[in-house]
């Protein structure tokens, strides 16, 4: 195999040396040739297919105890490294002159694995949201994990990410581990809402926060989080919840001989053009919501069967405002 990395990239290692860790010199060396082979790499991720890319083929035994043995914790660089990233998007976002409204977006990813793979410890079949369908549905061994995105404009990164384990995989895991090391379960909702907290903590109080989420994620728990930190949130909603103890889907029934409004959004890029939607609107409280919010009734076409709900805390904002900040997800 031909050598890509003679040389580390300079960008990297000034970017690793400003996150100013407190790592020994050979754990430094083994974090750089680590992450430079993973930007180059287009093979299995597996150490030995990333050293191989190494001019000076490092010791496969050493990279491994830099994981397993080296006294250093993951939770501490990463909150150097969040905390440096976090503060170089604020100064760009200022640096660019853009408004201090801030979009935070929770989703959850699946990283598709072999099906062969099964000595991962995270690794495990979970639901595959985008392959299902009504008649079927559809599972995918791999794994998920729960991430944090912010956005400021045409700017973001990813703010932090938690891995995700279903409940009978963690029980299987804690069989084999002594109780000093047992995981605990987590569900999503709670590895989503202690990033939002951590985020809460570091940003600025000038800043107006929206925070997306898609209709798994819409519970009334984390809704009443986002209103305590008195952030706004944008979120889909499913037809069975209810406003003014009614379901969305029947107040879109009770609407239908109302007029549309029709919302153009944003064009992905100059290829395709700009999606428009028609859209009703209703006012009104969300069950165990005290707060009003507006819900958005959404169709690609008069005929479409199956609407989009939409669920929006900023009373100030236009359909067309809110569906614009929902589409940054």
């Amino acid at each position: 195999m031909l050598k890509t990395i003679v040389q580390h990239s300079t960008k990297l290692v000034a970017f690793l040396s400003a996150l100013k860790h407190a790592l020994y010199q050979p754990q430094i060396r083994h974090l750089t040739q680590i992450i430079d082979a993973l930007l180059v790499s287009d093979t299995k991720k597996t150490l030995s297919n990333l050293y191989r890319y190494l001019e000076e083929e490092p010791d496969l035994k050493t990279a491994a105890d830099f994981f397993q043995e080296s006294p250093w914790q993951p939770e501490a660089i990463n909150r150097r490294r969040k905390l440096f990233m976090l503060q170089k998007f604020l100064e760009l976002a200022q640096l660019l002159g853009l408004a201090p409204t801030i979009l935070a977006n929770v989703n959850d990813s699946l990283g598709e694995k072999d099906k062969a793979t099964h000595h991962l410890e995270a690794v495990d079949f979970h639901h595959n949201h985008s392959e299902s369908n009504r008649k079927k549905q559809a599972y995918t061994n791999g794994y998920v994990y729960v991430d944090v995105h912010g956005q400021i404009g045409s700017i973001g990164f990813t703010f932090d990410t938690h891995l995700y384990m279903r409940e009978k995989t963690v029980r299987t895991l804690n069989r084999q581990r002594d109780p000093e090391h047992h995981l605990r379960y987590r569900t999503k909702y709670a590895l989503a809402r202690e990033m939002l907290v951590e985020l809460a903590g570091l940003l600025p109080k000038s800043y107006q926060v929206y925070v997306l989420f898609d209709f798994w994620y819409a519970s009334a728990k984390l809704i009443k989080f986002c209103r305590r930190q008195r952030w706004q949130v944008i979120c889909a909603l499913k037809t069975n919840r209810r406003i003014d103890k009614k379901r969305v889907d029947q107040h879109d029934q009770l609407l239908k001989h109302r007029h549309y409004q029709r919302v153009t959004l944003n064009a992905v890029d100059d290829a395709h053009k700009a999606p428009s939607y028609l859209v009703r609107t209703i006012h009104g409280h969300l069950e165990e919501i005290s707060d009003e919010v507006c819900v958005l009734i959404s169709r690609r076409h008069p005929g479409d069967k199956h609407p989009k709900y939409f669920m929006c805390t900023d009373l100030s904002l236009s359909a067309q405002e809110a569906l614009r900040y929902y589409q940054q997800r």
